[in-house]
């Protein structure tokens, strides 16, 4: 038995991706990240699959449920910039990469390395599995 929880199948018609399919990951990116910043968990609760996980910097693995609550909380950034980022598509799954130059509101600084998985689901894209890496030494 497998320790991840299994997902349904894709959609078989989910568009194939194009210049649209990009710009539309990268807007999602871009409100994945608002959303992080401004505690927006409902936004989270529109886009996440039900089956999404994510492995924090420290590499603790959280499901959904505690991914919400988590984001439900005060972010406590003064600045999170978002730079380089890159989406690949591979059918109907996209992989957005990005790196994050951040202050913390104790004035730390730092980077961190992201990948979201997004797959097409029901005929949007819902984000399956998120990773961040912190950097070390940034």
């Amino acid at each position: 038995m497998s320790a991840y929880p299994q997902s349904s199948q894709s959609q078989p018609n989910f568009p194939a991706p194009s210049r649209h399919s990009e710009v539309k990951l990268q807007r999602l990116n871009a409100e994945y990240v608002e959303a992080f910043l401004k505690s927006d968990a409902d936004w989270y609760e529109r886009h996440l699959a039900e089956d999404f996980r994510c492995i924090l910097s420290d590499g603790t693995m959280i499901d959904r449920a505690r991914f919400l609550a988590d984001t439900a909380q005060p972010a406590a950034m003064k600045r999170f910039d978002v730079e380089d980022v890159t989406v690949q598509f591979e059918g109907d799954t996209a992989i957005v990469q990005a790196r994050a130059v951040y202050e913390k509101a104790d004035g730390t600084h730092g980077q961190s390395l992201h990948t979201d998985i997004w797959v097409g689901r029901d005929g949007r894209w819902q984000a399956l599995l998120a990773h961040a890496t912190t950097v070390a030494g940034a």
